[in-house]
């Protein structure tokens, strides 16, 4: 076997953008035929230069556990799951030709620049780019300009920006004003386009076109749905203006939230988020996951991965639960906590939790609604067909001196539930199963 630290790296970080997977790199002579490349569902790979003298073949895998889930959602998840193997190999071949055939171990600094450059490689070949027929550097550019920003205030805001690169409008400009070049001059600049009321709309050959603002996402073109999707007002921070303008206008948006994090859009959907120098996918598969989980009802299953996405975003803790049978929360969730009990309940003998129930109206249940419910101490746990069984409820749990409050609740719920979201205050999403962690998510 060759000694490939460089190819090791790349390993390394696309196991980390791709939460749950495993990479497998083999080796052959240049002069040896290739094995076999492996295919199937959850599975990617991609074969090119290795090490002086051998090729590589580098695969994917999605976790066998989460891949029977992952695989019916064919989408945005799995369209990055295809382009990592191809861009990790280019980026370790240009690492190869940089390092000379004997490369000591990577620094940090190295190995910084070597995740951002495999998340440059699978954007420029994102069909939402437009291929590799189109100019990759200008998303380079991009990534090190939100980089920079994030570490910067400007008349002591914390900086938001957004920007979506597309060609929506195809007239030759009437002057040139280059991103993000011409912009790092520009002291407030970013505060214009903050992402959230505005954000900047940038052409394929990197220069900087129009403002486009929030009240007025119709004014380049106009697409189904007038209005930003109905819980972004909680969700903007996040980037909701951001993927909706990368729905209705095509191209990629990038979103830099005050919390420092890089978040990127294509096609309306998040796929990648940059947190504390290192890339992870977003989990778009969850929701069919989870619908999977519950007998198929996707609608629920979405409700609760917007609202889980919510509270993630703005950084609160929370427990979401499905179940199939209120009955199997008796002895777990007290009477006082079960909103689907409210009525069962006599009037006089009622308890002031019991009374406010019925001034809560939950009976067509949004992600918003969800969210503020949700961002309560205690479980919000639902049923399959999405209606609400209880908020702010108290899962009665044996404590763990090795784990939180919230996680030992959640992991005696998910003991009874069909599936259990927990979201933590640092904006990881934990997935549980029969007591089980499945997967952690956004961590």
């Amino acid at each position: 076997m060759p000694s490939d630290l460089i190819g090791e790296a790349v390993a390394a970080s696309i196991a980390e953008i791709l939460g749950g997977s495993s990479v497998e790199l083999r080796y052959s002579p240049d002069d040896a035929p290739l094995p076999p490349v492996t295919d199937g569902p959850g599975t990617a790979s991609a074969v090119g230069a290795g090490p002086p003298g051998w090729k590589a073949t580098l695969t994917v895998r999605l976790a066998e556990r989460i891949a029977p889930l992952a695989t019916p959602a064919i989408g945005p998840l799995l369209d990055i799951l295809r382009l990592l193997p191809d861009a990790g190999l280019r980026v370790a071949a240009s690492f190869w030709t940089l390092a000379g055939s004997q490369p000591g171990p990577l620094g940090p600094a190295l190995r910084r620049a070597l995740r951002d450059m495999i998340v440059v490689e699978a954007l420029g070949r994102h069909h939402a780019w437009g291929g590799p027929a189109h100019r990759n550097n200008l998303i380079a550019e991009t990534v090190e300009f939100l980089i920079e920003l994030s570490g910067t205030r400007v008349e002591s805001h914390d900086l938001t920006h957004g920007v979506i690169i597309t060609d929506v409008l195809q007239d030759a400009p009437r002057l040139e004003f280059r991103y993000p070049r011409d912009l790092r001059t520009v002291k407030r600049a970013p505060l214009l386009f903050d992402g959230q009321r505005a954000l900047l709309v940038v052409d394929r050959q990197g220069r900087a076109r129009t403002e486009l603002q929030s009240h007025r996402l119709d004014r380049l073109i106009s697409q189904s749905g007038g209005a930003v999707d109905a819980y972004s007002s909680e969700f903007s921070h996040s980037g909701s203006l951001v993927a909706e303008a990368t729905r209705r206008l095509g191209g990629v948006g990038f979103f830099l939230r005050a919390d420092r994090t890089i978040w990127v859009f294509a096609g309306g959907d998040p796929l990648l988020m940059r947190r504390a120098e290192h890339w992870t996918t977003f989990p778009l598969a969850l929701a069919a996951a989870i619908a999977n989980a519950i007998g198929g009802n996707a609608a629920t299953a979405d409700v609760v991965v917007q609202a889980a996405f919510i509270i993630s975003a703005q950084r609160n803790g929370a427990i979401f639960a499905i179940v199939d049978d209120p009955k199997r929360l008796d002895g777990i969730v007290s009477p006082k906590d079960r909103y689907d009990l409210r009525n069962f309940f006599d009037p006089m003998a009622m308890q002031a939790e019991t009374r406010l129930h019925h001034l809560i109206e939950a009976e067509d249940l949004d992600a918003q609604t969800l969210a503020r419910l949700a961002a309560l101490d205690g479980a919000t746990i639902l049923d399959r067909d999405g209606h609400l069984l209880a908020y702010g409820a108290i899962v009665t749990s044996s404590d763990s001196q090795h784990e939180g409050a919230r996680t030992a609740a959640a992991t005696t719920l998910s003991q009874s539930a069909e599936i259990v979201l927990k979201v933590s205050a640092d904006g990881d999403i934990t997935v549980l199963r029969g007591g089980e962690v499945i997967a952690t998510l956004l961590g």
